[in-house]
């Protein structure tokens, strides 16, 4: 019976790797589509392309900087869509290319790197929010760090601001490690600045500073929004990338 079962898993996934990329996705839709569970709720589509900063200062004053751009986007149905685009000699035709498209109807994630020409398709049925797996602002997994009993962090609260015709709401939080906890000689302090849409359902952070003396400072900042669904070639991935397809049944994290 194992031996069977084995086979047969077999085949189908031989059956579904001989499909094209763009094929296997929307199979995937139409399978998740049947089993009855409810879509999640759909927030606002836009198109967003920000600019990422990083500058950190040696401690001869030297300073080193990247730049680098990132877009991301959100359709009707909740797919969401984020791209880095990495140029890291500066020289035309090296970018190095990343994207990760989640999509919480067919419960899939979908990621290739332009350097590796491959397409990695994950299906994970049993995650009832998977639109969570992946952000939309990749920083966002970047959070002050957690107060502990001998500090207490210190939010500013700023305002509201409009970018590119955005409306947002800032808030700058300040936390410091005292001396010695990390075996530091002098205290540290820690700089988070977030703001984020006011516009009920678009949920988009439209800039984002945060500064540390051991990673220098980071920002990121919107500089084109466009309202409405993307293009839904953004969706589809290169036709001639080879495609992995696997079936995780745990939480799953996006790569870094």
């Amino acid at each position: 019976m194992s031996k069977f079962i084995f086979g047969a898993l077999a085949l189908a996934v031989t059956g579904a790797l001989a499909l094209p990329v763009s094929a296997q996705i929307a199979a995937a839709r139409t399978m998740s589509t049947g089993t009855g569970t409810a879509p999640p709720r759909v927030r606002k589509p836009y198109t967003a392309e920000f600019k990422v900063t990083t500058v950190r200062t040696l401690g001869d004053g030297t300073t080193i900087t990247h730049e680098w751009t990132e877009t991301t986007a959100r359709d009707s149905e909740g797919r969401l869509y984020n791209a880095a685009n990495r140029n890291p000699t500066g020289d035309a035709g090296t970018e190095e290319i990343s994207v990760n498209i989640n999509d919480p109807v067919a419960h899939t994630h979908t990621f290739w790197f332009s350097q590796g020409h491959r397409v990695t398709v994950t299906t994970n049925e049993n995650q009832a929010s998977s639109q969570t797996a992946c952000s939309a602002n990749p920083m966002a997994a970047i959070t002050p760090q957690a107060g502990t009993e001998h500090e207490k962090p210190v939010t500013e609260e700023l305002g509201k601001q409009t970018f590119l015709g955005v409306e947002a709401y800032g808030n700058r939080t300040t936390s410091t490690i005292p001396t010695g906890l990390i075996g530091n000689s002098a205290p540290i302090t820690h700089t988070d600045e977030y703001w984020r849409s006011t516009e009920k359902g678009l949920n988009l952070t439209v800039r984002q500073v945060n500064d540390t003396p051991e990673n220098g400072k980071t920002t990121r900042e919107l500089i084109k929004f466009t309202p409405g669904d993307p293009d839904p070639s953004l969706f589809q991935p290169p036709a001639d990338y080879e495609v992995v397809t696997q079936e995780t049944h745990t939480e799953f994290h996006c790569p870094q």
